[in-house]
């Protein structure tokens, strides 16, 4: 097997911009030829979210919503932030009567 190169070395991290969803980091790295570089990179922002895979019989229930990154529309499972106060299972019950107009019996956690 292959020896992975060494990892740079970290010598600042800054935050440079900030959404509801996101913080943009500015990343100063030293890599271990000498050479440094800053890049920039998304981070989540502190507030948690879930997303719900609801399934129905034998189907997956998907979702149609408009991805602004591609500027198309998209099938997928419903999510969304979990709101003050709630935990995973009432967020992810909220989210589905709100994407998907319907609740659930029974809400499994998986990671």
């Amino acid at each position: 097997m292959e020896k992975l190169p060494q990892k740079p070395k970290i010598l600042s991290v800054e935050t440079i911009a900030r959404s509801r969803l996101f913080n943009v980091e500015s990343v100063d790295l030293e890599f271990s030829n000498g050479v440094r570089r800053v890049y920039e990179r998304m981070r989540p922002s502190e507030r948690e979210a879930v997303m719900i895979v609801p399934i129905l019989g034998d189907d997956l229930l998907l979702i149609r919503e408009y991805a602004v990154g591609i500027e198309s529309y998209e099938l997928g499972f419903p999510k969304g932030l979990i709101d003050p106060g709630e935990d995973i299972f009432q967020a992810a019950n909220r989210e589905l009567m709100e994407e998907a107009g319907f609740g659930c019996r029974a809400v499994y956690f998986f990671a």
